[in-house]
């Protein structure tokens, strides 16, 4: 019987093994698997995507958007998310899915997986800290400014040129707060690590808190709706429930079954379920990266799955009249809009919250709000390792800047900027391209860009075989099907979140970007990038890390006698 390795005895094998992929142990390593784990929970956040797109959802389909959609949506990315942990057991690098598509395949399939993953990995960061910044104002910072007579909320025009805004109250507390992560992050990954188990527990405990008052003592259900039936809720707009059909505003005059709004409404649980590779981006930074990162990935989003349902249907079994939900819609047929304009801002939640539970309501809103703080902080931390890590093999314009580790805090400091810098532009762009429906256009972008690299790499993984000798954490005979069955869904995705329904650019924007990578890749990329690259031999490699170790002691100064 062997005996378990101790915890250097763990490092030193995990150091070993990304020496033996070409890399040195420039990041540090400190994070436990449960710390592996706490990341991708607190990227999935339920109280980030379930709360800001639970109004999409329910405009869309009614209850079935979180009582079939939900549980339906999460099988299939259990299946992905299996098929995703099967493949970081073998690679255990931080990057994640660009370095497992350049080894299964070759650099081509690498260099386009990356960039499609690093574009989700940029949506993703903007979209939760949007979410964030509104949900901060809306529960803390208003209130607080208020009292203050200071006016102050997610409207304030800060700035504007021509009568369009172009910096918010919103967006204003969103850079703040991203300033704010920016620095916890290049502060060191144990301050990050520390900060996402709390995350854990903050999330479990607010839902648990929400969950066991609204059944106790919140009040009857209101709404009129159907529990689990296809119910959209705009009667200002395209929807006819009891003719069956529907009619989109945008795109050909033609009727759609009204089933297909249920499909649309799945948005909420799937982008929900998005950033989970995190627990394979801080995999250089893991102990026991091979089996914390597979296990990180999968039990993310099976503890999610639970849990967010759990206060989902909380919420769904006590809802207010729906004119307290949507009254500028319900309560005014002469404006032109159709279900997919309740496009967030944690309307629904709040109110729902304060209907059942008065000022109490009120302050666990606050604590959703800390939530997506939270939420951002780890969703920075995981975009700025995949930056960091494909700028490593000069595969991004600055990657000489960004591939630059800080030698104080072992973090790639530039890449965090970039990640920062670009996301909360990018947020400030789709603002005034989309206006109020900047959220749909940031979280259909994350879901569709994330997914596609997540399909890539799943089809590469059942389609070659190379890798399947360094996993270590297998499906066995399953390995195939269940890759099967979540490139399906994949495929699935990829057409129902690009679909011109009413103000959601999306799918321009992404055959516009599809056309710009592919200028750059024959322009350049496919003669110009190498892949990822052997940064020395074994003794080379620990010269490296000797460097960062020494840099250390002499940023710590002298020691005493």
């Amino acid at each position: 019987m062997t005996q378990p390795r101790s915890r250097e005895e763990q490092i030193k094998q995990d150091v070993h093994e990304l020496h033996q992929l070409g890399y040195a142990q420039e990041l540090f390593r400190s994070m436990g698997g449960f710390s592996n784990f706490a990341i991708s929970f607190s990227i999935i956040s339920i109280l980030t995507g379930a709360v800001i797109l639970y109004d999409y959802g329910l405009a869309w389909a009614g209850t079935a958007a979180v009582l079939i959609g939900w549980p339906l949506v999460t099988v299939f990315v259990l299946f992905i998310a299996a098929s995703m942990g099967e493949i970081a057991s073998a690679y255990p690098t931080a990057g994640g899915l660009y370095y497992w598509a350049s080894k299964m395949k070759n650099k081509d399939w690498g260099w386009w997986t990356a960039w499609l993953n690093l574009i989700g990995q940029f949506a993703i960061v903007a979209g939760i800290n949007f979410a964030a910044a509104a949900f901060l104002n809306a529960t803390i910072i208003t209130p607080i400014l208020s009292g203050l007579g200071i006016t102050y909320d997610n409207t304030s025009v800060i700035l504007a040129a021509g009568g369009t805004a172009i910096l918010t109250g919103q967006l204003l507390t969103m850079g703040v707060l991203m300033a704010i992560q920016l620095v916890m992050n290049i502060a060191g990954i144990n301050l990050v690590a520390l900060l996402n188990q709390v995350s854990v527990w903050w999330h479990i405990a607010i839902v648990a808190a929400i969950v066991v008052l609204v059944f106790l003592t919140g009040k009857p259900d209101e709404s009129g709706l159907t529990l689990f039936a296809i119910q959209p809720q705009d009667v200002a707009g395209s929807w006819n429930n009891d003719l069956g059909f529907i009619n989109l505003q945008y795109g050909p005059a033609i009727s759609y079954p009204v089933v297909l709004a249920f499909f649309f409404s799945l948005l909420q649980a799937n982008w929900t379920y998005t950033g989970y590779d995190a627990s394979a981006h801080v995999a250089e930074e893991t102990i026991g990266a091979r089996v914390a990162s597979a296990w990180g990935i999968f039990l993310s989003v099976a503890v999610s799955a639970v849990v967010g349902f759990i206060f989902l249907f909380a919420l769904t079994t006590h809802l207010p009249n729906l004119s307290t939900l949507f009254p500028s819609v319900l309560d005014d047929t002469t404006l032109p809009t159709a279900s997919q304009y309740y496009f967030g801002g944690g309307v629904a939640v709040i109110e729902i919250l304060k209907y059942n539970l008065g000022q109490l309501g009120e302050l666990l809103s606050a604590g959703i709000a800390i939530a997506m703080a939270f939420c951002g902080l780890s969703s920075v931390a995981a975009a700025g390792r995949m930056l960091y890590a494909f700028a490593r093999d000069d595969g991004v314009p600055g990657s000489g800047w960004l591939k630059k580790v800080s030698h104080r805090y072992r973090t790639p400091a530039n890449s965090l900027i970039g990640i920062t810098v670009v996301a909360w532009v990018f947020t400030v762009l789709a603002g005034v391209v989309g206006g109020g429906t900047a959220i749909v256009i940031v979280t259909a972008i994350s879901t569709i860009f994330l997914y596609a690299a997540y399909g890539i790499t799943i089809y590469l993984g059942a389609t070659t075989q190379e890798w399947l000798k360094a996993r270590v954490w297998s499906l066995g005979r399953w390995s195939k099907p269940v890759a099967v069955v979540a490139l399906f869904w994949v495929l699935v995705l990829m057409v129902l979140f690009s679909f011109p329904t009413s103000g959601n650019i999306s799918w321009p924007f992404m055959i516009g970007t599809v056309v710009f990578l592919l200028i750059y890749y024959y322009g350049w990329a496919r003669r110009g990038f190498q892949g990822p690259r052997v940064m020395g031999m074994e003794a080379e490699l620990t010269e490296i890390e000797r460097e960062f170790e020494h840099a250390a002691e002499e940023l710590s100064g002298p020691t005493q006698a």
